[in-house]
Formats: C-alpha cells, structure tokens, sequence
C-alpha cells in the first residue's frame, strides 16, 4: 500500500514562508555582526600598548610647555627656571616694558647705526642702559678689530649719563682664543668703568655666495666647545674686576651651546616675540631688531634687563 507525507495546514504554511522571509537575513547580518567583531579585536590587539608618557622622555630632556610651541622636549640644564610673569608683558608700539616697577628699558649698538646723537637718545625717555660693541673677531682670518665707532658712542653714551656694559662679537675656536678675545677688550677699556657687563657674544656662522662653509673658520664648531669657550672669557673678564654676560638666541640655548658651561653666568637672552619662552632663568631679554628711537638714524636692538646692575 502506497504511503503519502502529510501536508501542513494553511496557517503552518505562512508561518514557514515568513521564516524564510525574515529569520534567515537576520541570521546574516548577526553573523556579519561577528566577523565584523573578530576583525575589530584582532586589529586592536595587533596595536602595541601605548608606553607611559614618563618612559618616552629621555633622562637629559624635559617635558615644558612652550607659550608659543606648545608641549615641547628641551634638554635639563644645571639652571634655574624663569619666573617672568607673562601678563606683565606690555607691548606699547615701540617698545616693550615690563610691569613690574623694577625692569629697566635699554639698546645695543655698534657701528651699524652710523653716528648716535645720545643727547636725543637720552632725553627720549625710552632708554635706560646700553650695550656698545667693543670689537669682533673675523669670521674668515680671525683678526681682533675694535668697531669704528665704539670710543664715539662710549664718550657719547657717558657724557648723555647713560650707563654703559659692552660685548664683543666671537668667532672663537679655542679657549685659548676666547681668552685672548677678552684680554683685547680688556686692553681697549683700559681700566674705564662699566655698570653692565662685558659680554661673550658667538653666534653661529652662516654661509653665502661671498663666504662659503669652507672659509668660515668656525663652521663646524660644536656647541658644548663653545660654551667652554664662553665660560673661558667670562672668567677673564670677571678675573679682571668687570662683571661678565653670555649672550644667546633661545635657538642656540636650546639646540647648540651647552647651557651647563655657563651656568654661574647671567643670560642674555634674544628671542624676537611679545613675550620670552625660553624656559631657563635670563637677566637681559633682547626682543627686537627693528626698534626705533631718537637720535638713531637706523633700527636699533631692544632690550630689557629685568634685574638691573
């Protein structure tokens, strides 16, 4: 006898055809949900743990937060932080003063401004102190050469009541050199009075068409060399009863000289912007190249000594 399978009702049938319709895509997207998942595990776990901030810093830098770059890496020098307060910061058009009932305004020369009338100069009001250049050494030959105009603006400066500090222009290669670099200043002082410091200014030389890196004698100096050059001619100078100075862009304090060299000098410091960032403690604060004032036919470098001599 023949057998038959039964068939299902009407309702199972509908029941049947909706499972079809709905459960088996769902079906497909859980398990698409799933392989989805498993990728965003795998990709996670393949990523390294991020290493604690503090193991990222090495043990000669310091982690700062720079007013104008931000979380920045700069090297841990022997030397005490600047607590200059920023909102004492006045920025008055040409100059800049700061508030703090003590910080005196001043300028550095040489012979690039030409003839200074410094009675103007002083009478102006916007001058406290100055800076002469004293000399230089030659970037090619190394000559010592006194600037054409420092006993001009020294007897001017003097007669106009302003008080005096003076800087020479390195381009030292040795401690040898640096010493004799502050001996030539000291023979054209010749025992004359200076309220500022006499101050060690190198600066790094920069090639052109006319002076290639070849003939830049010290091109390839190294920046912990110089410091100890530096740290050479400020113990000559102060040796001799004058008070000494070490001059440095925040650049080069940063990324060149060896700041520990000179650690028991005071900075000058120049750093062109409304307000200093360098992180470390300065005396003086050169924040411009093109200030103007009276009595100078040409722009005149500004400064401001925040614990004056």
């Amino acid at each position: 006898m023949a057998t038959h399978k039964k068939r299902p009702s009407h309702k199972a049938a509908v029941l049947l055809r909706r499972y079809r319709k709905w459960m088996l895509p769902a079906c497909a997207l859980v398990a698409l949900a799933i392989v989805l998942l498993a990728l965003l595990y795998i990709t996670q776990s393949a990523q390294p743990e991020p290493a604690p901030p503090s193991s990222l810093i090495p043990d000669n830098m310091l982690q700062i937060n720079d007013l104008y770059e931000g979380v920045r890496l700069i090297p841990k020098f022997d030397l005490p932080p600047c607590k200059y307060d920023t909102d004492k910061f006045q920025d008055e058009g040409r100059f800049i003063r700061y508030d703090d009932g003590k910080a005196l305004r001043g300028i550095d020369v040489s012979e690039f401004q030409g003839a200074i009338d410094w009675g103007q100069v002083q009478s102006s009001g916007m001058v406290d102190f100055v800076f002469i250049r004293a000399g230089y050494r030659g970037m090619t030959q190394g000559l010592l050469t006194t600037d054409e105009r420092f006993e001009e603006n020294y007897q001017g400066a003097v007669a106009a009541g302003l008080p005096v500090g003076v800087y020479f222009f390195s381009q030292a290669i040795s401690e040898a050199e640096a010493q004799a670099e502050a001996d030539y200043v000291l023979e054209l002082l010749d025992g004359r009075d200076l309220t500022y410091p006499i101050v060690f200014d190198w600066e790094n030389p920069i090639p052109s068409e006319t002076l290639p890196a070849e003939d830049l004698r010290a091109y390839d100096a190294e920046g912990a060399d110089v410091a100890a050059y530096g740290a050479a001619f400020c113990k000559r100078v102060k040796e001799a009863g004058y008070k000494p100075c070490f001059y440095t862009n925040k650049n080069m304090g940063y990324q060149f000289f060896d700041m520990d060299k000179v650690k028991d000098v005071p900075i000058w410091l120049a750093e062109y912007n409304k307000a200093p960032s360098w992180y470390y403690n300065f005396r003086i604060w050169q924040y411009t190249d093109q200030g103007t004032v009276p009595g100078i036919n040409t722009t005149v470098d500004m400064n401001i000594c925040f614990d004056p001599y």
